[in-house]
């Protein structure tokens, strides 16, 4: 599947916003994002000339942003109809190399235990478990702590 990666622009907030499963938090990281040099955010849309419903629309998104020397993988996320094309990946690969040349010599996440796809996602790109947040979730769920030590 084809798309295009940019980063995102206030244009674009009421169609990220749209997305489903996006964390309790992405609206203040979404205003964040589009106004501070420190956060990163990007939106991958489907290509104009794809034969889809709405040409154009944003099918993923990606935040992180820098604190202090290390990355940090926010949230991403895909259209349903969207998923297992390999557009997380390509996000997640852009928001790294993002981060990077921003200064970060290394990235963390967090992510539910029970999603598999996810951390096996996560796995592929060089992230490793190495933790736990007791109660990270608005739920009272735990998350899995991961961190790529090395974004070189």
């Amino acid at each position: 599947m084809s798309v295009t990666i940019h980063l995102a622009t206030a244009d674009d907030a009421e169609a990220i916003l749209a997305l489903p499963d996006l964390g309790a938090s992405t609206r203040r990281l979404l205003e964040a994002a589009l106004r501070a040099d420190d956060h990163v955010c990007l939106v991958a849309r489907a290509p104009a000339d794809e034969v889809v419903a709405d040409p154009g629309t944003v099918v993923g998104v990606a935040i992180g942003l820098l604190q202090a020397d290390d990355g940090h993988i926010a949230d991403v996320a895909v259209a349903p109809s969207r998923r297992r094309a390999g557009i997380a990946s390509m996000l997640l690969a852009e928001l790294q190399a993002r981060l990077r040349d921003r200064g970060a010599t290394g990235a963390t996440l967090e992510v539910r235990p029970g999603n598999a796809a996810a951390r096996s996602l996560y796995r592929q790109l060089g992230f490793v478990d190495e933790g736990r947040r007791p109660g990270y979730y608005p739920d009272g769920e735990d998350a899995v702590l991961m961190w790529r030590r090395d974004l070189s």
